[in-house]
């Protein structure tokens, strides 16, 4: 009979739990539905990796009883054990479709806490606290192993376990409990507010070993190394590793002792983690365990994965702390440390993810550490998906890379796109890991198709090593190389580049059949071709030098023709992509419109808001700092207030002509958006005969006509189809068509015309929109045709779909532009927190940065507080930064600080002061800017009247020549001619590694009488290269390293003046 849920199974996740087979032999797992009372066996079939898992059901059990704790036995796989609220012990045969399970009762009814088999016939239940009966028993199943599949247990009712064989721990509660699989009589307990205790089943004496914890939960044994094993408490965020070894002190070494006793470690602990876990208050549920659950990896020793209340998974990995060899005890407990953790999913940060949190995980079983460790999830939604631990060799790329500023090889004529080149004899030490792991990262792992890791493994490090050269053609390319001389904007040579590539044989052959490129059939989204047009030079190889120089250098080219806040000028900048040129259009639009508070009504900033929060009245997760002081936020109808405010200057109708809506100002002003950034190329085509020679082409004239459509205004469609058919004879039908269209002779189209969606064009997107607004006159349609703009598309549902059918679809596309990284978003989210994720996708795949950055520049952190935008703007400096462009990083820093400004103060935090002087003898600081504050004479204009003044006063006058605290710190206070020195140790700076005199004196070549201008400031500034620290004179340097590139001093081996790739002129 069914029992009734418990307060404490309420407390389980609603998808389940989840258990991979504890039989290594054995490619199964298990899902049991908590809710639902279902049981069901998977095996994988194939592959078993991130992206992709090969599986396939192989038993179900409806109907079970409602539980409240589980285990598989690793005997016999056929054997699960359920215990229930009521304590009944209920053993279900997977094997066995007819849903017969058996039933042993107990005395006394209470919760069953804790079940466990070990790996042979014994099966431990631990129970809640009753006072007249033991709560650890343990029982014998052994007659029940005869049964074999397809066996049936429908004549076994009753009582079928008989008597415990053991009885343990009278009046407490065992909250947890797991057998050792090296010693299958010895078990680990967890007894609830007292302790963890181990119980040896064949000792008469029955004598316990006791550690005093309240982390007496989630017990988890280490399968390779089974003296280890790992606990967790119900309100604390941390663990404890024990060690069963800790029996008695004076079989411990004296280094454990004294961690025991000095550093405040549990005794038996060998780890203690006090945060295992991440804990967020607002996401902390009320009641449950903050760890869920505490697995070991069957594979590798000390990998242990922690999951949270939240969804966290956590990964730890453990060795044994060194300890020398004159203190290694034998059977004495050995300490642990983590030495790394790796979080396997990150969607638990995100509130708005709930429906896809980890609820429960399993270690999968590969049985070969030659692949990496990976466990099997379930998410809320139900799905099963696998995740895998970062390889060791998963920062090998990175440090194989030669990523010396701004790349290394350049000048020596060898590649940078590829990995460092080694000697053979070095290859494969260096290497072979790296080649291991690619080639087994994505093989079948299970089913008729598994493939041994360790074969492939073993072809993968005898493969010779790839012999050195240049992945760069250096055949001289006549007409690329002719084509690009008369160009001077980096969108001009992109331009000819992405063209010239389009012809190549590498490109038609990858293009050749994929439709991610536009081979496949049919008419290719919007978004799809702006991925074409950015993918074509993506991972091109064997261009010419000066060419691929270009292309690896977008982002630096474009930051020194200014790409920066100036919205027209970026424009420009980007005009090899009018994608980016239609984002740049929109932000000008709303920068204007944002100007001189042109957005702000009632004390709220609508100022860069997209159509989705215009239309949901949400301003963000950090909406309160659009608000202004004391102003709260807002409900609905003073939201639709303020947008009627923002619309006092418009005149005539609606723009979305009769249709009925409950928010009529919020639809007015998301159309307003959408109409931001149109360029003059979209604007009035009344008069067809004013309209430019340029733009007379059967493209623009289908795009003026339907967009005249999507404004109502079918008049003027027909009237630009009829004035261009004169000069294109093909839009006649066109024109005819939709005249009759306009009469309401719809039906005549269809009879007549034969006029129907096949018609459509497949290039032109507005015809195929003409087209199917007359064969079907279903907006819906047209709003879903994504070979259209966004920003049209849109327009096209704020005018034509009511109230609830525009959120569900607005939704809809948010969701896509997330999901694809289509930057066209931007018209949905405005520069909110959802561009960020837009951001995130398209970054991913393109690496623009620069980008990313610019545009969320303009809010964050004003109005978005997401750590990726501050990470997109540290990696953005930096590379400016790497690649010497000092001066662009600076603007950047200074522009976008300034943009930061809210309610007049910067948001971003002022850098530190970024240019000291300091002595290199003595250590003395001299801050240029509160030295001149303070009227304290500056390096390099000092002059001999202050010299003479305070020599004047004589030696019983005070001299602050040396005296810092004071504030002068005159670095030339003696006389002109003694030169620069400290003002603390009146040390002079170093010799000139040229001239060989002193820097900072008056030099005997008197350069300071050179007629030159130039050699006159030069001669007055010292330079100091920052690898050697060697001095040179400026105007030395300068002569010098015209001709060199290794430093003067001839011991000195230094390369100062080495310019990876001159061509890009640092200058």
């Amino acid at each position: 009979m069914a029992q009734p849920y418990s307060t404490k199974l309420l407390d389980r996740p609603e998808p389940g739990l989840i258990k991979w087979s504890p039989n290594p032999s054995d490619d199964k797992f298990l899902h049991v539905n908590l809710q639902q009372r279902v049981v069901q066996l998977y095996k994988p079939t194939g592959h078993a990796r991130r992206g992709k898992f090969d599986y396939e059901r192989v038993a179900k059990l409806d109907d079970i009883p409602p539980l409240s704790t589980y285990d598989w036995s690793p005997a016999y796989p056929g054997l699960v054990a359920i215990g229930t609220a009521s304590g009944t012990i209920n053993l279900i045969n997977l094997n066995d479709s007819t849903n017969h399970y058996l039933e042993q009762r107990l005395k006394f009814t209470r919760f069953c806490q804790a079940i466990a088999f070990n790996t042979g016939s014994l099966l431990a239940v631990g129970l809640e606290r009753v006072r007249n009966d033991q709560c650890l028993q343990v029982w014998d199943i052994n007659h029940l192993t005869d049964i074999k599949p397809p066996g049936s247990w429908s004549t076994l009712d009753g009582p079928i376990l008989g008597e415990a064989v053991h009885r343990f721990e009278p009046a407490t509660t065992v909250s947890s409990t797991k057998f050792f699989e090296d010693s299958p009589q010895t078990l680990v307990v967890g007894i609830k507010n007292q302790g963890i205790r181990i119980y040896d089943l064949r000792d008469p004496n029955g004598a316990v070993i006791n550690y005093q914890t309240k982390c007496n939960n989630n017990l988890a044994i280490d399968y390779v190394d089974s003296n280890y094993f790992a606990s967790s408490s119900l309100d604390r965020p941390g663990i404890v590793i024990w060690d069963r070894r800790a029996a008695s002190r004076h079989s411990s070494s004296p280094f454990y002792l004294d961690a025991a006793d000095t550093d405040g470690l549990p005794w038996g602990a060998a780890l203690n983690l006090d945060r295992a876990i991440d804990i967020n208050p607002s996401n902390v549920p009320d009641r449950g365990s903050l760890v869920r659950s505490i697995r070991f990896c069957r594979e590798h020793r000390g990998l242990l994965a922690v999951l949270s209340r939240t969804g966290q998974l956590r990964v730890l990995e453990t060795v044994k702390e060194f300890v020398s060899g004159d203190q290694n005890y034998d059977n004495s407990p050995e300490l642990l440390e983590a030495r790394n953790s790796h979080e396997l999913d990150m969607g638990f940060t995100r509130r708005n993810r709930r429906h896809d949190q980890i609820v429960s995980f399993d270690w999968v079983t590969i049985n070969t550490q030659t692949v990496s460790p990976r466990v099997l999830v379930l998410r809320a939604s139900g799905a099963y998906e696998i995740l895998e631990k970062p390889s060791h060799t998963a920062d090998h790329m990175y440090k194989m890379v030669p990523w010396q500023a701004p790349h290394r090889g350049l000048e020596e004529n060898t590649g940078y796109h590829s990995l460092m080149q080694f000697d053979a004899t070095q290859y494969l030490e260096m290497m072979g890991s790296v080649l291991v792991d690619d080639a087994v990262k994505d093989i079948p792992l299970f089913g008729e198709e598994k493939i041994s890791a360790e074969a492939v493994a073993s072809q993968a490090v005898d493969l010779a090593p790839p012999k050195e050269g240049s992945d760069f053609d250096n055949a001289k390319d006549g007409y690329l190389l002719e084509s690009l001389a008369g160009k001077s904007t980096t969108a001009e040579k992109v331009s000819i580049l992405r063209k010239h590539v389009q012809n190549t044989t590498q490109y038609k052959e990858k293009s050749s059949g994929s439709e991610y490129i536009g081979g496949g059939t049919g008419s290719v989204s919007n978004r799809q071709a702006h991925e074409n047009l950015l993918t074509t030079t993506l991972n091109m190889q064997g261009l010419p030098r000066n060419t691929q120089v270009i292309l690896d250098h977008i982002m630096l080219l474009r930051s020194k023709e200014k790409y920066l806040f100036d919205y027209l000028a970026n424009i420009n900048i980007t005009s090899d992509d009018p994608w980016l040129q239609d984002l740049w259009h929109w932000v000008a639009s709303a920068s204007s419109a944002a100007y001189d508070d042109g957005m702000v009504a009632e004390g709220i900033d609508f100022s860069f808001l997209g159509v989705i929060p215009i239309w949901t009245g949400h301003l963000g997760r950090r909406g309160t700092s659009r608000l202004a002081h004391g102003t709260a936020l807002p409900d609905d109808a003073t939201w639709e207030r303020c947008l009627e405010t923002l619309l006092n200057g418009k005149t005539g109708g609606p723009s979305y002509g009769n249709l009925k809506t409950k928010r009529p100002a919020r639809r007015e002003v998301a159309m307003r958006i959408c109409e931001w950034g149109k360029r003059s190329i979209d604007l009035d085509w009344t008069d067809y005969a004013k309209v430019p020679a340029s733009e007379k082409n059967p493209s623009s004239i289908t795009r003026a006509a339907a967009r005249a459509l999507f404004e109502g205004d079918y008049t003027r469609a027909v009237n630009i189809l009829k004035a261009a058919s004169a000069e294109y004879p093909e839009l006649v039908f066109v024109s005819l068509a939709l005249q009759l269209t306009v009469r309401g002779d719809n039906a005549l189209v269809k009879e007549q015309l034969d006029f129907d969606d096949t018609v459509a064009s497949k290039t032109d997107p507005y015809l195929r929109v003409i087209s199917s607004l007359i064969a079907t006159n279903n907006w819906e349609t047209i709003a879903n045709q994504d070979s259209l703009p966004l920003r049209e598309r849109i327009y096209i549902a704020l005018r034509n779909f009511d109230d609830d059918k525009l959120t569900q679809w607005l939704d809809d596309q948010l969701k896509t532009a997330m999901g694809t990284g289509d930057i066209e978003g931007i018209m949905l989210t405005g520069i909110t927190d959802n561009l960020v994720d837009i951001f995130a996708k398209y970054v991913e795949k393109f690496n623009d940065i620069q980008t990313a950055t610019l545009v969320l520049s303009v809010c964050s952190p004003r109005y978005i507080n997401d750590y990726r935008c501050q990470v997109w703007r540290n990696a953005y400096r930096a590379y400016l930064q790497r690649h010497k462009a000092f001066l662009q990083r600076t603007k950047f820093e200074v522009e976008s600080t300034k943009k930061s400004k809210h309610r007049g103060v910067p948001t971003i935090t002022p850098l530190s002061r970024q240019i000291a002087l300091r002595c290199v003898y003595c250590d003395a600081e001299y801050e240029l800017a509160s030295k001149a504050s303070r009227g304290g004479p500056i390096i390099g204009i000092s002059s001999s009247a202050s010299a003479t003044q305070a020599q004047s006063q004589g030696p019983s006058a005070p001299s602050n020549n040396n005296t810092l605290s004071q504030g002068t710190g005159n670095l030339m206070a003696t006389s002109i001619s003694a030169g620069v020195s400290c003002a603390n140790c009146g040390r002079h700076l170093p010799r000139c590694v040229v001239c060989l005199e002193v820097v900072g004196i008056p030099r005997s070549d008197k350069p300071e009488l050179a007629p030159d201008r130039e050699v006159r400031l030069a001669a007055k500034f010292p330079t100091f290269c920052l690898k050697c620290d060697h001095v040179l004179h400026l105007d030395h340097a300068r002569q010098w390293f015209a001709r060199h590139v290794e430093c003067p001093v001839p011991e000195c081996r230094c390369r100062c003046n080495f310019k990876a790739n001159p061509e890009l002129n640092y200058h």
